[in-house]
């Protein structure tokens, strides 16, 4: 038997469940959860007016950070870094101003998107001298949490809002000797929000509702359950399918090609 979410059923306290609007419907509402966790994340150090904000990673939290990011803040900067070229053009649909890809030499990008200076050492040592005030790394792995920390001026805040389940070598001497902060961002809270205190899964489904979320185009396919198979390999391979979330729909019954 499977367990968790993809379990038959499954307990959970009467508490924490949340009836879903009749306005919202299933294709919005699937994206509730991903959104209290960007929203949850934007929270832990809101952006700041003039603030240059970098998102690292374009999946379903990215894309919805970088809105949250734009709501709580609509006159600070935001660059996003992309894998795929497709992916940059969402990221800027979404409300990204800047974008570089991952391949590119993102020192060179940082230090030309906020006026730093890189400095170069030897074995490929790089620095930068300022950069970015506030960086997400929805990632989370060892290659860019250790950029995100040199990518940030200082006294500026890395957020770690991905994760990668191993153990990492982390240099931490941009915490030390730039007196970067480093923060993490798990799940969801409960936050104030002009005035009234809700969940971030309320707060996710009320900016729906206000169209201050937008979820369109972000349910890139659709499987049946008995497909699940290739709705694994298309949620895995993003450059060849351009996946961002998949879902099943078990209103279907022939797989899918």
């Amino acid at each position: 038997p499977v367990g968790g979410g993809f379990g038959d059923s499954f307990i959970a306290p009467a508490s924490t469940l949340l009836p879903v609007a009749e306005e919202l419907g299933d294709e919005q509402a699937i994206f509730t959860e991903p959104a209290a966790v960007a929203i949850h994340a934007a929270w832990r150090r809101p952006p700041r007016a003039g603030d240059q904000v970098l998102v690292l990673g374009c999946g379903t939290i990215g894309f919805l950070l970088i809105q949250a990011i734009r709501i709580l803040q609509p006159a600070c900067s935001i660059t996003a870094q992309a894998q795929f070229a497709w992916q940059a053009d969402m990221a800027r649909a979404y409300g990204a101003q800047q974008v570089y890809l991952a391949d590119d030499n993102g020192f060179a990008e940082a230090a030309r998107l906020t006026g730093a200076k890189l400095y170069e050492g030897r074995g490929n040592n790089r620095m930068l001298l300022g950069g970015f005030d506030l960086v997400f790394d929805v990632v989370g792995t060892q290659s860019t949490l250790n950029k995100a920390l040199r990518w940030t001026r200082a006294g500026g805040t890395v957020v770690l809002v991905g994760v990668n389940l191993h153990r990492m070598k982390l240099d931490v001497t941009p915490i030390w000797y730039q007196e970067v902060n480093l923060i993490g961002a798990v799940g969801h809270d409960v936050v104030t929000w002009e005035g009234e205190t809700l969940s971030t899964f309320e707060l996710a489904m009320h900016w729906m509702q206000m169209g201050k979320l937008d979820c369109a185009g972000l349910l890139t396919h659709r499987f049946p359950l008995a497909a699940y198979r290739q709705a694994f390999v298309a949620a895995i391979d993003k450059e060849r399918y351009r996946s961002v979330k998949v879902a099943f729909d078990l209103s279907r019954d022939a797989p899918e090609e």
